[in-house]
């Protein structure tokens, strides 16, 4: 039964065949002979000795958490980041907040390590994160790996060792991770006078080399530390340059972050699974990526943010998709 990989574990002394029928009976009714190889598979891969001892990093988790309508959004992404982030890891939440000034807020912390910090309008809690975390620059070094998530969202699947990778990670945006006939046919080679260098990677599409370009994502971010730790420097610096000019980049902090990993591309490239939308998703969504992500990360939309004009706009823009 199974592959020879399978079998490099003899499990018959655990009654395993009858054992796999009566559980796959209990819980499916149906099953194949596949999925006892599948459920072959992963105890032999539990039992191999490498799998024994997993090494064990310090994770930081960095989030803002500035003025009152954003702090609803803080305990459901702490609660998720606890029970389904990096299980195995030693992870410490950290967030940097204004609930401090306020009594009906200032012992509030949900379990996370509070940086206290004003308050300030929008959109300057996202656009100078990266000023704000930096003031704390020694205290991040302490960690192998460091990442940023925006409060508003929702850890909703496991979110693991996939997202550890030598150098950043980043996730595409979901508005841009295109289907293959919707992407633009740019030269995709390095040293041809046509190439646009832009954030992408050649893939193998049946045995063809194409360009996939990527735009990525500012509400899910990080890295190993010393070089997440760089791109914040080198992004804030970007911001700051801009700003002096009297210019706030299009999309704040996500257009710098852009701009980064197009001259320092990121080692791990996540799918819209990890900052996948709340709404509209077979209507838009699933038109654009030409399929569906199992999510891991949702977006929540805010009331706040909405309107009816922009629902109206939204659905308009989907019927003529």
């Amino acid at each position: 039964m199974g592959t020879e990989e399978n079998r490099s574990v003899d499990l018959s002394q655990y009654n395993f065949t009858r054992l796999a029928n009566n559980y796959l009976q209990k819980t499916r009714g149906e099953f194949t002979t596949q999925d006892i190889d599948l459920i072959n598979g992963y105890i032999t891969y539990v039992l191999k000795e490498e799998h024994k001892s997993l090494k064990k990093y310090k994770v930081g988790v960095m989030m803002v958490c500035i003025n009152s309508p954003y702090w609803q959004y803080a305990k459901p992404v702490i609660d998720g980041i606890k029970s389904l982030f990096l299980p195995g890891h030693d992870t410490e939440i950290m967030m940097w907040s204004d609930m401090g000034q306020y009594p009906e807020a200032k012992d509030v912390n949900y379990g996370a390590t509070i940086f206290p910090t004003e308050s300030v309008q929008w959109p300057y809690p996202t656009l100078m994160r990266y000023h704000l975390f930096l003031e704390q620059e020694e205290y991040l070094k302490k960690f192998d790996y460091l990442f940023y998530i925006d409060l508003d969202m929702r850890i909703v699947g496991i979110v693991g060792d996939e997202i550890l990778g030598q150098g950043l990670t980043a996730a595409e945006h979901p508005m841009y991770s295109l289907r293959p006939n919707l992407i633009p046919p740019y030269e995709p080679n390095p040293s041809s006078a046509c190439f646009i260098n832009r954030p992408g990677k050649i893939v193998d599409e049946n045995g063809k080399p194409r360009f996939k370009p990527y735009y990525y994502a500012g509400g899910f971010q990080g890295g190993t530390t010393p070089e997440f730790i760089e791109a914040m420097k080198k992004t804030r610096d970007l911001i700051d340059v801009d700003m002096a000019n009297g210019y706030i980049p299009i999309w704040n902090d996500e257009s710098a972050w852009n701009k980064y990993l197009s001259e320092n591309p990121p080692a791990v490239v996540l799918s819209p699974a990890y900052i996948y939308p709340d709404s509209m998703i077979q209507d838009y969504y699933v038109k654009v990526w030409g399929r569906d992500y199992v999510p891991k990360i949702i977006t929540i939309t805010k009331p706040f943010s909405t309107s009816k004009e922009g629902g109206t706009a939204a659905q308009a823009m989907t019927q003529n998709m």
